[in-house]
């Protein structure tokens, strides 16, 4: 996370946002599993297990959207399609 999301002041990782004090550590916390989710989709798409593959994908999808995310998501797709 770059900004706060209530203020828009840059975070720089930290867990609570230094212009208005908001406490972003939950945040912080699913932007990591996300993270984690979209890793281990990588490396079940490496073991060729694209269902599972398909599955974390989803999963970091539904914790953060993110632009990354959404290009797996769709190569992933591509490849079940086949």
């Amino acid at each position: 996370m770059e900004r706060c999301p209530v203020c828009r002041a840059r975070v720089a990782g930290k867990s609570v946002c230094r212009r208005c004090k908001s406490d972003l550590a939950g945040l912080l916390r699913l932007e990591a599993q996300a993270d984690y989710y979209l890793q281990w989709a990588v490396c079940a798409l490496a073991r060729r297990e694209i269902q599972k593959a398909g599955e974390l994908c989803r999963y970091a999808a539904h914790l953060q959207n993110t632009p990354l995310t959404a290009a797996l998501a769709g190569f992933i797709d591509s490849l079940s399609d086949r």
